[in-house]
């Protein structure tokens, strides 16, 4: 048993109850990846779709945020403590950045992004996939 302060508790074995968002996030990484690679074109729409939403701007934020604090928290109780600390880190800059970017560029730029990246959506899942893998075991 480790105790951290008042309130933490964590067993031995299994994963801590605090690596679970990492574990999450791994997952949700790894269901997108199949999707981007079995069917790219209708991802492409899809997110395309998405960009053009009200709220993607701070959804995307909120995101980023909402993993990133929990990667830098808790990744040295990873596997990987800096690789995983890094990866909150660029969450979280990322995160902090879009909250000064206009949601219009920001839209714009994902338009256009997903036009440019149409034919690369399905090495980028399988390099995503390997990804959420990595996440996934560094958590466990």
């Amino acid at each position: 048993m480790v105790v951290d302060g008042p309130l933490s508790y964590e067993p031995q074995g299994g994963i801590a109850r605090r690596m679970y968002a990492i574990l999450i996030f791994g997952v949700l990484i790894m269901a997108i990846s199949v999707f981007m690679i079995a069917k790219p074109d209708q991802w492409v729409d899809l997110a395309m779709r998405y960009c053009r939403l009200p709220y993607m701007h701070p959804l995307e934020i909120l995101i980023c945020l909402g993993f990133g604090v929990p990667f830098i928290l808790n990744g040295g109780r990873s596997a990987f403590p800096m690789a995983l600390t890094v990866f909150g880190y660029v969450l979280t800059a990322v995160g902090v950045g879009l909250m000064f970017t206009p949601p219009s560029y920001h839209r714009r730029f994902g338009l256009w992004s997903l036009q440019k990246m149409r034919r690369l959506f399905r090495p980028a899942g399988v390099f995503s996939l390997l990804l959420g893998a990595f996440l996934v075991y560094a958590a466990s």
